[in-house]
């Protein structure tokens, strides 16, 4: 009996993954689809996802590459890999792909993803997923990974078990490096804790790691972001690493000092950001719980502010 799955989203995280799922699945009864769009999907249609690992270089060629989702149909695992601010409009896109039986599974940045998807489809199951890579565009059609032991961590308190060990096999048989978690809702709020604290205060600043953690102002800035952080997960019952804050800075140390983040660069170039679920989903939160979160709505202030500007 044939699974499918579709990659909706090739970039970074998308690509990567889907590149390893196509290379060892050709010709299987494991059918791997991609949903892209312009040159990317122009590239891949004609001459395959090129894909650069720290082991191996490759060419993947998925069952089809489309961005008509009608093309498809329903799948079994829906695997959605886009920016955040682009939840809603890919997830009405992808509807022809998405079956009564079809699990979705977003990789994305920030911990609203997956609610913002269940309230589309409240008849569905939307798994919770994190992911720790570093993988690139080099150019359309072309991604390179270049992690230090990536994961991709997958789950759902309500997940099917049969479904997760299902895609749990899949993925041990392709040698990635994906696994289901029984704490996945504790380990994609240990990545936000970084993701949302960094990207907000770099953002705000424009400033590097480096410059955030050596500035003593803007050092202090950080802490006050990451215990309203964990002010507002424990007031959501969610559950946080005790040493969660201490990690966050710890991984800052060990990434370049001269590093930016994602948004500080969309920022710097005047594209879309994910300042909404990055930044501000901590602010409503907030706001909706009673719990106070002055750094971030100082700097969620400024930051909307400049996007007037």
């Amino acid at each position: 009996m044939k699974t499918k799955i579709a990659i909706f989203g090739t970039g970074g995280v998308g690509g990567f993954l889907g590149g390893e799922l196509a290379r060892h699945y050709a010709g299987s009864d494991v059918e791997i689809y991609f949903i892209s769009r312009g040159e990317a999907l122009r590239r891949i249609r004609e001459q395959g996802l090129q894909v650069d690992t720290q082991e191996k270089s490759y060419t993947a060629y998925p069952v089809k590459a489309t961005d008509c989702p009608e093309e498809i149909g329903p799948v079994d695992y829906l695997i959605y890999c886009t920016k955040a601010y682009d939840v809603e409009k890919g997830i009405q896109q992808a509807l022809p792909c998405i079956g009564p039986d079809t699990v979705v599974l977003p990789f994305l940045n920030g911990v609203d993803s997956g609610e913002r998807i269940a309230r589309m489809l409240p008849d569905r199951e939307v798994w919770l997923g994190c992911v720790y890579v570093v993988a690139f565009i080099v150019e359309p059609g072309h991604i390179a990974e270049q992690t230090n032991g990536y994961r991709y961590l997958f789950g759902s308190p309500e997940a099917n078990p049969e479904k997760l060990q299902k895609l749990a096999e899949i993925f041990s048989a392709a040698d990635i490096r994906a696994w289901p978690r029984e704490d996945i809702v504790r380990c994609v709020w240990d990545k936000f804790a970084f993701i949302s604290t960094v990207a907000t205060i770099t953002s705000y600043t424009d400033k590097t790691y480096g410059e955030v953690l050596n500035t003593p102002e803007y050092r202090n800035w950080l802490d006050n972001l990451l215990q309203e952080y964990r002010s507002v997960a424990e007031a959501k019952g969610c559950e946080l690493s005790d040493d969660v804050e201490a990690a966050v800075i710890a991984q800052m140390k060990r990434i370049p000092p001269e590093t930016t983040t994602s948004m500080q660069r969309d920022f710097r170039a005047h594209r879309n950001t994910e300042l909404e679920s990055l930044t501000g989903y901590l602010v409503r939160e907030g706001h909706r719980l009673g719990v106070a979160v002055p750094t971030y709505e100082r700097m969620y202030a400024g930051l909307k502010n400049s996007l007037k500007n």
